[in-house]
This record gives structure tokens, C-alpha cells and sequence, in this order.
């Protein structure tokens, strides 16, 4: 298994789910932290471009046969991308999307009272008949957020002793990055010139000092210690550099009677926010009785090998949480050839649902 830590050499640009060309829509949109899609997609690249110089570009069965086929992952494994950043002894240490069931405690976060049993007067129309609501009193949650939540993202201690239901100080996203909007226009490659009246911003991601993205990943053996490569839209740079970091926590075999799955990365499943039987996820027997989840990502991406756009699928995003019952024992099925534990119906051999394991 291979780690690496990513750092910009220049803003960076992760295209979010909406179609954009110069002409027909005036303004592009970044996502951060990109889908684990594009990442995969920038490692096959390098892997093909500067590890295995003997492959020839023209022979798509030798391509496939080093990095995969175009719409599969081949034995590539990835884990990630998760934020990082360089601490202040050179260890690069893991940031945590913030938690959807967090409300403000002090200067930090706690999470939400642990699910209850509703109210006689509750009425609600979920689909699952023993959901539970999560709540806090909105007088309350007045008083302590002031003028609005903070979105902290939380190091591996923080997030562990979150999930234990400690109030946790974190870091604030607008000192991980900061947007920048540049504006430019469309241009007619044949005849070298501008378009007119084809102007467009494009939204940019520019990175803190020390920050970046890690990644790990498998089946892509033979890479150096340093480099850099091409990622994101317009093939923006990024340095990279292998490291070691802390494993992620497994998870308990078996579940304790009620635990909570944290996505620490967006997952996707058949019935929008859950899947249609739990059974695909779990061995054994478990009940759904809450659920903080943001609004839905769509992402899709570009086919290099197709020369076309992926169909769009929406996503649960990271930092979603959902709270569960066991009845008897009951396990997180395991994905063939991770590392870490997985909580999602498509994508897991790529990083898409990787999970954090609480109890509530």
C-alpha cells in the first residue's frame, strides 16, 4: 500500500456536478474535497505517464492490463481523498469532513442528543416506520450557535472523541481554503482568436499553507517518493510526497447493540439516502432509527478513454451520520481488498463510503 499527501503548487479546480462549457452556462463551480473519481483518475494517469513508460498510448489492451479498464478500477484499491495537513513535527495528519448531527458547544462542536422515542404527538410520514428524530431544541440551539454554526473539520482524536460524545474543539474550513473566482472567455481554437460575448468565471480552490489531500491506494506499484502530477480541471499541478499516517479505526466485530456509521467520504446507495435492504450492507440483523443527512451531491465526471461525460449519480456527502439498532449479532459486510471499513453500495473499491464506526 502506497500513502500519499498532495499539495497544490497552484489553485486548484474539482468541477462540482453541473455541466459547464464557455457559451452555454457563464460560471464554473469547484467542489472541496474532490470525488475519490477524480483522483483515481489523476493516479491511473501518472501511473501510465511516468511509472510505466512502456505501455504505448495507442494499445488500449496494454492500458488495460496496467492501470484497468475505462469503466471499472481494475486492482486498484484507493482509500480517500480525505483533507490533510502537516502538523508542526512534519507528520501529516488527517482532517474529518464536519458532522452532520453536530450543533455548537462553546468555542467547538457536540453532537445531537442521542435518538429517542418520539413523542405521542409526533406525527411523520418516513418510509421507516421506527425512525427517530433528532433534534435540539431550537431556543437552545439559538443561544449557543450565535451568529451561525461554525463547519469545523475535526483531526482523528477530535472525530474519536466526538463520536464518544465529548464537546471537541476543530479546525475552521475558511482557514483549510478560500475560493477565488477568475473570469476569462471562450476562445475559437481553429482561428486562435476570442469568442465575443463568450465571457465565464470559473471558481478556484486556493489551499492554506501545509494543506493538501491524501490518498492511499494499491495496484499501482513502482511509484518514487516524490513527484508531481496533474490534477483536477484544466490540469492544475500538485507535488507529492509518500508518508505515513495512522490507520483508519476498523470496525468492531461485532457492532455494539447501537452504534452510528460516519461517512468520512460520500457514498452512494440504490433507494437515494439508504439502500433498499440494509442486508448489502450489513451481516445480521439491524434497524435504522436516525439519520442526519445534508442534501444530496450529484457528481459524474469525464471519460478520457470515451471522450465523454459519465452519467451523473447522486450522492450522500460526507459527514453524513445514521444511527443503529442490532438485533443479535450483526457485522459490517467487507468489501474484497480494503483496508477499511465501507459503507456504500457503488464505488467502495475507489473510497467512496469510507466509515467511522461509533456508538451513541
Amino acid at each position: 500500500m502506497t500513502v500519499i499527501f498532495l499539495e497544490p503548487l497552484d489553485v486548484w479546480m474539482f468541477r462540482d456536478g453541473r455541466p459547464f462549457d464557455a457559451g452555454q452556462a457563464h460560471r464554473a463551480e469547484s467542489r472541496f474535497p474532490p470525488y475519490p473519481l477524480t483522483v483515481q483518475g489523476a493516479l491511473r494517469a501518472y501511473h501510465l505517464a511516468v511509472v510505466r513508460k512502456d505501455v504505448p498510448f495507442d494499445d488500449a489492451a496494454a492500458i488495460e492490463q496496467a492501470v484497468g479498464p475505462a469503466d471499472g478500477w481494475g486492482s486498484l484499491r484507493m482509500c480517500g481523498p480525505f483533507v490533510a495537513r502537516r502538523t508542526a513535527g512534519g507528520r501529516v495528519e488527517l482532517l474529518f469532513p464536519p458532522p452532520a448531527d453536530a450543533v455548537p458547544s462553546g468555542e467547538g462542536i457536540a453532537r445531537l442528543p442521542a435518538p429517542a422515542s418520539p413523542p405521542e404527538w409526533l406525527r411523520t410520514n418516513a418510509l421507516v416506520p421506527a425512525l427517530f428524530p433528532l433534534w435540539e431544541v431550537e431556543r437552545e440551539r439559538a443561544e449557543r450557535s450565535g451568529k451561525g454554526e461554525p463547519r469545523l473539520w475535526l483531526p482523528a482524536p477530535a472525530l474519536r472523541a466526538y463520536l464518544d460524545r465529548k464537546a471537541v474543539a476543530g479546525i475552521a474550513e475558511d482557514t483549510i481554503w478560500e475560493r477565488e473566482v477568475r473570469v476569462g472567455i471562450a476562445q475559437d481554437s481553429a482561428r486562435r482568436v476570442t469568442v465575443e460575448g463568450r465571457y465565464y468565471e470559473a471558481g478556484y480552490v486556493r489551499l492554506a499553507p501545509g494543506y493538501g489531500l491524501l490518498v492511499e491506494f494499491a495496484g499501482l506499484e513502482g511509484w518514487p517518493e516524490r513527484g508531481v502530477l496533474a490534477l483536477g480541471g484544466e490540469r492544475r499541478s500538485a507535488s507529492f510526497e509518500v508518508v505515513q499516517v495512522d490507520a483508519l479505526p476498523p470496525a468492531p466485530d461485532p457492532l455494539p447493540e447501537r452504534f452510528s456509521v460516519y461517512l468520512a467520504t460520500p457514498a452512494w446507495f440504490d433507494c437515494g439516502w439508504r439502500p433498499r435492504d440494509w442486508g448489502t450492507l450489513f451481516e445480521g440483523q439491524v434497524e435504522l432509527v436516525a439519520a442526519a443527512v445534508p442534501r444530496y451531491e450529484a457528481a459524474g465526471g469525464f471519460s478520457l478513454a470515451g471522450n465523454q461525460h459519465r452519467p451523473a449519480r447522486r450522492f450522500v456527502p460526507a459527514g453524513s451520520v445514521y444511527f443503529f439498532r442490532a438485533r443479535g449479532a450483526a457485522r459490517l459486510r467487507q468489501v474484497r481488498g480494503l483496508w477499511w471499513p465501507s459503507f456504500t453500495q457503488w464505488g467502495a473499491e475507489i473510497g467512496f463510503g469510507v466509515a467511522v464506526i461509533g456508538a451513541w
